[in-house]
């Protein structure tokens, strides 16, 4: 009789170690090997040919692999992109290597370092001006409100302040960790709204949820917008444009230390739709996010208060979306909290043959828990109770509950 093989999921020290255990490895031994178990595959941009050049002959001399471009060894390419791939321990040595190096690489190996950890990171702790944010390690649930005329969904339903409070509280009672209010639709080919109509819509909302004792966030891409509804006491401000549409918004979250979304979208709503076409996508994404990081914190936001979303359904084909949602995991790289916001999307719908945004329900609930299982710290759901239920079981099977 043979014996059973299998492919081990080994993700974390954690079950590298309990693998072991289960055989019976000596505990000293299981130390020495567990960071043999564990492997990942970084990616590099824009290294000038001879750090990558240096940086793939010190990983090959301790047994991992680096590829680069064609031209990167005779410097005949102005930069290039490296994969390099090796386990825990062979780039714990390859970082001890390259920070000895000049020609920037020290930064680099600082960056592959930050990476690998950031990757197993699951709580974060965000100040805020109405008391701290607490983020994960459950997955926290984030209900849409949008008090708008023409929201894909749910257009039209709460507009009347009264009857926003009301499913506000709802979706509070359901599960939910905050609300997003929105008085501005954000939905493929949505146009712009007034400010000052803006502010109609979502102060007296604000105001009667924080008064009730409600987390809330405020979507705007407006930094006047964003001032009243902190005044009125929001306390995240959701920023689609990731702080590019209005050049006083950046100001305006650092002077009220607010937590601040960050999101991807090329173009705006009216023109998101137009062009879903990339070289690397998921490149295209992660470097956008990381550049609207660095920008945010040379605008005098605190990094730590930073929440990511690669925007699910923002310029993005069906397959698009599919692909950022099954790799999401490489956004926590990044190091700060991952949002995903599948619920109810155009993507889910013609995957599902599904033209209603009401038909969407299983498909959402998918979509959430995969979300969940690949990294997201927060959904952003029209739909609390269900989601609610979903994540839970995602966070039980990772550990997460």
């Amino acid at each position: 009789m043979s014996s059973p093989v299998r492919c081990l999921e080994i993700a974390s020290f954690e079950s590298s170690f309990a693998e072991m255990d289960r055989i019976g490895v000596d505990a000293a031994g299981a130390v020495i090997m567990a960071p043999k178990q564990l492997h990942y595959n970084l990616k590099l941009e824009g290294l000038k040919p001879v750090q990558a050049n240096i940086l793939k002959q010190d990983m090959l001399s301790i047994g991992g692999e680096a590829a680069v471009s064609r031209g990167t060894a005779s410097c005949s390419v102005a930069s290039t992109g490296a994969l390099v791939s090796g386990t825990a321990r062979q780039f714990e040595a390859l970082i001890g290597k390259l920070k000895g190096q000049s020609l920037g690489l020290g930064q680099t190996a600082e960056a592959m370092r930050k990476a690998i950890e950031n990757r197993g990171r699951f709580a974060w702790e965000l100040k805020g001006p109405n008391g701290p944010l607490k983020i994960g390690p459950r997955t926290l649930i984030m209900g849409i409100l949008n008090v708008t005329p023409d929201s894909f969904s749910d257009g039209g339903r709460f507009m009347e302040p009264g009857r926003a409070v009301e499913r506000a509280l709802e979706m509070a009672s359901e599960g939910a960790d905050w609300i997003d209010i929105g008085g501005e639709s954000t939905r493929p080919g949505a146009g712009p709204v007034d400010a000052e109509e803006e502010k109609k819509r979502v102060v007296p909302v604000i105001e009667a949820l924080a008064k009730e004792g409600l987390t809330v966030s405020v979507d705007t891409t407006k930094a006047s917008v964003a001032v009243a509804a902190l005044d009125a006491g929001a306390s995240i401000v959701n920023d689609v444009s990731a702080l590019s549409m209005d050049e006083a918004m950046a100001g305006v979250v650092a002077r009220h230390n607010a937590p601040l979304i960050i999101m991807h979208m090329r173009g705006t709503p009216r023109t998101m739709q137009l062009d879903t076409a990339y070289g690397d996508l998921m490149a295209e994404v992660y470097g956008w996010l990381h550049s609207r990081i660095e920008f945010a914190a040379e605008a005098g936001i605190d990094p730590e208060n930073i929440i990511v979303d690669p925007g699910l359904g923002f310029g993005k084909s069906v397959e698009g979306n599919l692909e950022v949602l099954g790799r999401l995991k490489e956004f926590k790289s990044l190091g700060r909290p991952v949002l995903a916001g599948p619920s109810r999307k155009s993507f889910i719908g013609k995957t599902l043959n599904a033209p209603d945004p009401d038909e969407r329900l299983a498909g959402t609930l998918a979509a959430c828990a995969l979300a969940a299982a690949n990294g997201a710290a927060i959904l952003r759901v029209h739909d609390v109770k269900e989601a609610r239920r979903a994540a839970m079981i995602a966070d039980a099977v990772s550990g997460r509950a």
